[in-house]
């Protein structure tokens, strides 16, 4: 890893202090650091926490990662020009993969290593500063495997030209031995978390019980691969009385309602706004980022969910503004698509395929848009402004393609780390492994999916388009009566479904989740062919479990490098998997329509 000097990193913690208004820096500390910012000799660690706490979801330099991998790795998006060209055909670019390790290295792991060795006499804040180091370095191997870790957490005096890469067993119960050394030190001293831009707001309780919280998904993560390690740290960390117990005590990033900045904002370390709402959303009307997959689709949909047309839209969107989702651009058409197939079947697209793909030997036709007067909201369109080209270029073809819905776009959309619903899952999966926490394994998986779908009610839908609780009640109970939860791969089943659907605006989360628990049910990619239009350079269509490491450090950092590689065989493969995962994913073959 070829790492800049530490004094210009450093320096951007008081950089992304100034520049962040959300920040609780106060504004003598403000006025301060914006005297000279080139200058700065020492920074405040609370500015650096702010640093590391927004760019976890508001760096719009390292999301082309997820766009075009990870949120096609996990089937919730297909038929965009990158998600298609990348993950549907499985198809590697260093470029695209390795902006999460460049990104978070360079910054947010470079700032708090820096605020963490000048924060000792501040125990709360330090104790802060590691607890989301460990949700930083999950991420990085939980994306790639094998990393740098504790090797580049060491003391400053420590060389960080090539570090070792640790193996993610070692990772992992250095995990656990921080988060539990950091709920001990948390309330130890009198200093306050100025610094902190999370829904906490310095709260030092929920930060306990937020660490217990990833100690426990942590655990659920090495479930398959040690199982005797992962119940005793999840029973462990349970018993400390310090974890979710409602979904006040969600850990999310927050961020502002302001324009968006693309690629000019995350070159100027800018991270107010949610980025991975704003690449889902895209730059360019015309090149959809957010279709979504079928393979969401039809959970959604095949199971009566009510979050299907909460999350699933349709538009017409070739005028939107592309400073922030707005209503007027992004005309929905959805209850006018809905009218039209009376009782038809949604065509989304399938992964590897782009929104106006064809494929006669699989049954997959051209879809055929319908006449402009079909749709009233088109046929008005057309006529007040025939050259916008609403009708031109196939866009009415795109209008019958499910959409995320632009309200989950939105900049000031909450950067999720951990929520109380994914906990009362945890909780159910435990239960059902036989583990020692209270509860019935259906109450905690219901308990789980109702809150997963308050969620979206509190986040990301407007008051008067929330989901009633009535037919939340309708739902979970129609869902619970599906599975035998006396049955462990059932329950399995069952439970990791909902935490899929629950993860989509937390796709790393979703991907990792995704690889342990094998469920749900995704399509197997080779079954579905090849896009003419996409490069197929993988002998292998299966969904690759990993990404490979950045090309650089085959340069730069030989030795360690190809170590890590040995540890796999020999080759830097990104159908390897990780030390976790145990089993393949759960797939189905696409079935030709008859």
């Amino acid at each position: 890893m070829k790492m800049k000097n530490i004094k210009k990193f450093a320096a951007l913690g008081v950089i992304g202090c100034g520049l962040m208004m959300v920040c609780s820096c106060s504004d003598s500390h403000l006025s301060d650091i914006n005297t000279d910012k080139t200058k700065t000799q020492s920074t405040d660690p609370n500015g650096q926490l702010t640093t590391a706490l927004l760019q976890t979801y508001g760096d719009f330099g390292l999301m082309d990662t997820y766009r075009s991998y990870i949120t096609g790795f996990t089937q919730y998006f297909a038929g965009g020009w990158n998600v298609s060209k990348y993950a549907g055909s499985v198809h590697f670019e260093d470029d695209q993969a390795r902006l999460v390790w460049d990104n978070y290295y360079t910054v947010a792991i470079k700032n708090l290593r820096d605020a963490i060795d000048h924060s000792a006499d501040k125990p709360n804040l330090n104790a802060v500063l590691r607890i989301h180091r460990v949700y930083l370095m999950s991420v990085l191997t939980d994306i790639y495997g094998d990393i740098p870790c504790m090797s580049v957490n060491a003391g400053l005096e420590e060389d960080l030209a090539t570090p070792a890469y640790d193996k993610q067993q070692d990772i992992y119960n250095w995990f656990f031995t921080e988060l539990k050394a950091c709920v001990a030190q948390l309330g130890t001293g009198n200093d306050a978390i100025s610094g902190d831009v999370t829904s906490y707001i310095g709260n030092l309780d929920l930060w306990k019980k937020y660490a217990n919280a990833l100690r426990m998904r942590f655990a659920m993560r090495i479930s398959d691969v040690d199982a005797a390690k992962a119940q005793a740290e999840f029973e462990e960390a349970y018993n400390t009385g310090y974890f979710f117990t409602s979904a006040k005590e969600d850990a999310i990033v927050k961020y502002v309602n302001r324009p968006y900045t693309y690629y000019d904002g995350a070159r100027e370390y800018d991270y107010r706004v949610n980025a991975l709402g704003e690449i889902l959303y895209g730059q360019d009307p015309a090149s959809p980022s957010s279709l979504i997959c079928a393979t969401l689709f039809e959970y959604l949909n095949g199971n009566n969910d009510p979050r299907t047309y909460k999350i699933c839209r349709h538009y017409l969107n070739l005028k939107r503004s592309q400073i922030k989702p707005d209503k007027q651009g992004n005309v929905d058409v959805t209850d006018e698509v809905m009218a039209y197939l009376a009782g038809k079947s949604e065509t989304p697209c399938y992964p590897g395929y782009a929104w106006y793909s064809t494929n006669s030997d699989l049954g997959i036709e051209w879809l055929s848009a319908p006449a402009n007067d079909k749709i009233p909201t088109l046929d008005k369109l057309v006529k007040q402004d025939p050259e916008a080209g609403y009708d031109a270029n196939n866009y009415p073809v795109r209008m019958m393609r499910p959409w995320l819905s632009i309200d989950f776009c939105q900049p000031d959309r909450p950067g999720v780390l951990m929520t109380y619903a994914e906990m009362e899952l945890l909780l159910a999966e435990a239960k059902s492994k036989g583990w020692n926490v209270p509860g019935e394994v259906v109450d905690h998986y219901k308990t789980g999916t109702a809150e997963a779908i308050r969620h979206i009610n509190k986040y990301y839908l407007e008051s008067d388009n929330v989901i009633g609780e009535d037919e939340i009640t309708t739902y979970v109970n129609a869902m619970a009566a599906k599975y035998d939860f006396t049955n462990q791969d059932e329950a399995r089943k069952a439970i990791n479904l909902q935490a899929w659907i629950l993860h989509i605006m937390n796709p790393a989360e979703g991907w990792a989740n995704l690889r342990r628990s094998d469920y749900p049910e995704i399509y197997n990619r080779a079954s579905l062919d090849y896009n003419k239009d996409f490069t197929y350079d993988d002998a292998n269509l299966e969904t690759p479990t990993r990404l490979c490491y950045p090309a650089l450090e085959k340069k730069y950092n030989t030795a360690n490098y190809q170590a890590a590689i040995d540890r796999m065989g020999g080759k830097d493969d990104w159908h390897h998997p990780l030390w976790w995962d145990k089993n393949p994913i759960h797939t189905k073959n696409y079935v030709i329509p008859e």
